[in-house]
């Protein structure tokens, strides 16, 4: 991709159609009328959902006012393909309309891709999956999360937030695309350590309405209880290995030896019976070192 590509990229649609003018001024010398059945929507276009009422409605708009601004499409070795306007595009079909005003750029196939998500991102037409699948998309063609972030005018850490929801369970993901679970609930399912965990206190949320803080402390709760179970686990797991010590040193001393220990503190005891086992236990620590 050529520097100034990049650099148009880099400014997003704006830079494209900064001096189209406004479809309602009636000016056409920067826009053109073409048939709604020659544009095809674009295949990689990064919004995948379409609220039916929504584009009713903006369908009786644009039978009473028209379309106010144009599509964006580019030239395909088949006909047009759309950049940006699926939605305007779709309600003029709706709305019966034959022509659309469109602005006509030459945007190569990674390009085409770039401008449609940029486009999705700034509007914030995008539901929370498709703007993480977006983010994906762009770090694809090579780009790091910064890059991604600037390319789109956002933070760093939104785009890490977002592209980290990538990683919940399928229903999850359904259910913040439906708008059952908000973003903040599904921020919280991101800590529990099983898809399987996840589904099943999704489906709590759902049902109880528990609000994101509720679902917080479920999580917590979880996590402290796995930290529990694998300290458990750990001293279960230090007593055999102690055990089997305190049998050795047994044998060695004659006598019962005891570890104590805790928080990673301890001693290490050997129990005597009488002032002569004691004796004997002393002489047998001395010549360890030839005292």
């Amino acid at each position: 991709m050529s520097d100034g590509k990049k650099k148009v990229l880099g400014r997003g649609l704006g830079a494209l159609i900064s001096d189209a003018p406004s479809a309602s001024s009636g000016v056409q010398s920067k826009y053109r009328l073409m048939p709604a059945a020659e544009i095809s929507p674009n295949a990689s276009q990064p919004r995948k959902h379409f609220d039916e009422a929504a584009l009713r409605e903006l369908a009786d708009s644009i039978k009473e006012k028209g379309i106010i601004e144009p599509l964006i499409v580019r030239r395909t070795s088949s006909g047009y393909e759309l950049i940006a306007g699926e939605r305007r595009w779709r309600a003029s079909r709706m709305a019966g309309l034959i022509e659309v005003p469109v602005v006509v750029t030459d945007a190569t196939d990674e390009e085409g891709i770039e401008l449609a998500i940029i486009e999705n991102v700034q509007r914030e037409d995008l539901n929370a999956i498709e703007e993480a699948e977006a983010y994906k998309t762009l770090m694809g063609f090579g780009l790091s999360q910064e890059a991604v972030a600037k390319k789109v005018g956002k933070e760093r850490a939104t785009v890490t937030n977002y592209l980290r929801l990538l990683k919940l369970p399928i229903e999850v993901k359904e259910e913040l695309v439906k708008g059952s679970i908000s973003m903040g609930h599904a921020r919280a399912l991101l800590a529990l350590d099983s898809h399987a965990a996840a589904n099943e206190l999704c489906r709590r949320i759902i049902t109880k309405g528990l609000s994101v803080r509720q679902a917080e402390a479920l999580v917590n709760e979880k996590g402290a209880g796995r930290k529990s179970a694998k300290a458990k686990k750990a001293t279960a797991a230090a007593g055999a290995a102690f055990s089997e010590v305190e049998d050795e040193l047994r044998g060695i001393f004659g006598t019962k030896v005891v570890f104590k220990e805790k928080g990673g503190r301890g001693a290490i005891e050997i129990i005597y019976f009488s002032t002569d086992e004691r004796e004997r236990i002393i002489d047998l620590l001395r010549s360890v070192n030839g005292l």
